[in-house]
């Protein structure tokens, strides 16, 4: 889709889909960048058909150190800005504005994307309206049109390919080597939420700046604003989860009712509606929710028992309420409940409260309010406490049980978070591990869950780090040691 070059852009068949057929605000692609810049960061919105538009925006995030430097091609000064189109020309028309940054003009010669400097000393290449992004007045190039598939894809071409002419320009205005990397545009469920925790570097302005986009969570909202992904920013998938095989087929049949809802329709077939997690804590419950919700394709929304419950009268079924009603704003949704035997107990054994809250859960799940698009999941490591009238056909559909893991899950979740931290790392860090020292090393985790799998791997990369080593890999024998110094609770 785009020129041959070191840095490459492309966009996914499924985004052009996305945003013919309507995209909440929603992060498109991330990518860390070497100096001056940091980050990539692309996001897109559109509305519904008919006369729909839609607006995308790449941010280019610089280094606290780098920032100034990098943006001095994009007026920070008189004889940078007049240089600016020598990086497009031949390849864009363009013009080129008094205060810095430039429109490139489609084929008609109207304004199409407008790369310029952001509010957060930012270079950023958009279309649309973004107020936080840029400046509150301005020139700004419009949304584009998307009911012409082929349009669609023509704009998201040359979108891709502006946005990585003007990192090259970076790099090049700066003698710097272009990254060699790669990046997909794509509906990647992961929210914008999610990506604030990558611009926290940038201070705590930024990321409050940020956390008011339009579609993104308000202060007090019970939304976690980084559930969406893991810690080091990238998404949950199945392949991410070991261990649990059963309940992974399980879930990725629920899939279909997210990603393929025509295939149920074809048959008359109603959709699951709910999925409830069930197993002891550590078990992976909260991984498969997420990986359920990129696989799918899907907003994910992360609701906490400690969110919701509140001292005032009426507060805490408005604010499930106010979950559902974002989820179905924004579906494709998964919207997972988190400890939900805090939420809906027994109403037997319960306070007018609870009574009130599950008559709320009842109602949305009942079908008295739209639900299409929208899977409702929950996690409970006490089954037993939810109120029975939850888990009956048409609320709850399927009861699935994650479980401690046995000998050949903890293998595999062994591997799974060997293999995430030679990622991160980007090398080798640990040593193979024949026959014998698997039997020792699962003999060692006897009785562990999939947390205290995690837990053993970082303790043994942390005690390396403490040690000062600048190189070299774990041993298997390392591993045992760390597993047999471990005391779990009884």
């Amino acid at each position: 889709m785009i020129r041959d070059m070191s840095l490459r852009l492309t966009w996914d068949p499924t985004l052009a889909d996305r945003l013919r057929r309507g995209l909440s605000l929603s992060v498109l692609g991330q990518l860390g960048l070497p100096e001056p810049l940091s980050r990539l960061l692309v996001f897109g919105r559109s509305d519904t058909p008919p006369d729909a538009r839609m607006a995308l925006a790449a941010i280019l995030v610089p280094t606290a150190r780098g920032g100034t430097v990098a943006l001095s091609p994009f007026g920070l000064g008189q004889a940078a800005a007049t240089r600016v189109p020598d990086e497009v020309a031949g390849r864009y028309r363009s013009t080129i504005l008094r205060r810095g940054g430039f429109f490139v003009l489609d084929e008609t010669g109207t304004s199409q994307f407008l790369v310029a400097p952001g509010i957060m000393r930012q270079i950023t290449v958009t279309c649309g309206i973004w107020p936080v992004l840029m400046q509150l007045v301005g020139p700004r190039a419009p949304a584009r049109p998307t009911s012409d598939s082929e349009q669609v894809a023509a704009d998201l071409d040359r979108f891709c390919d502006l946005v990585s002419t003007v990192i090259e320009a970076v790099y090049v205005h700066e003698e710097l080597p272009v990254p060699d990397v790669e990046l997909s545009l794509r509906p990647t469920a992961v929210s914008v939420e999610g990506a604030v925790g990558t611009l926290r570097r940038l201070g705590q302005g930024t990321a409050g700046l940020f956390s008011r986009l339009p579609g993104t969570s308000q202060p007090g909202e019970m939304f976690d604003p980084t559930a969406d992904v893991e810690p080091g920013g990238e998404p949950t998938r199945f392949a991410d989860v070991g261990g649990q095989d059963a309940a992974r087929a399980e879930l990725e049949t629920i899939c279909l009712a997210i990603s393929q809802p025509d295939a149920f329709k074809a048959w008359g077939a109603r959709p699951p509606r709910g999925v409830l997690l069930y197993g002891p804590p550590g078990t992976g419950k909260t991984m498969l929710a997420r990986a359920l919700a990129h696989e799918a394709g899907a907003r994910f929304l992360y609701v906490r028992a400690t969110d919701v419950v509140s001292k005032w009268y009426g507060e805490a079924e408005r604010r499930v309420q106010q979950a559902f009603d974002r989820a179905r704003s924004q579906a494709p949704a998964v919207i997972f409940f988190d400890e939900i035997d805090a939420l809906a107990r027994d109403r037997d054994l319960s306070h007018e409260a609870t009574h009130r809250m599950v008559s709320t859960f009842l109602e949305n799940m009942d079908g008295l309010h739209e639900v299409d698009g929208v899977i409702v999941l929950a996690a409970t490591n006490r089954p037993e406490a939810v109120d029975d009238a939850l888990t009956r056909p048409g609320r709850f559909d399927r009861l699935v049980e994650v479980p401690m893991p046995d000998r050949q899950g903890r293998q595999a979740i062994f591997r799974v978070h060997l293999r995430l931290s030679e990622r991160k790392a980007g090398r080798r860090l640990f040593s193979d591990i024949d026959d014998v020292r698997w039997a020792a090393l699962l003999d060692a985790t006897d009785g562990f869950s999939g947390a205290d799998v995690a837990e053993t791997v970082r303790r043994a990369l942390e005690a390396k780090v403490r040690s000062g080593a600048k190189g070299g890999e774990i041993e298997p024998e390392e591993l045992i040691g760390v597993a047999s110094g471990i005391v779990r609770p009884f």
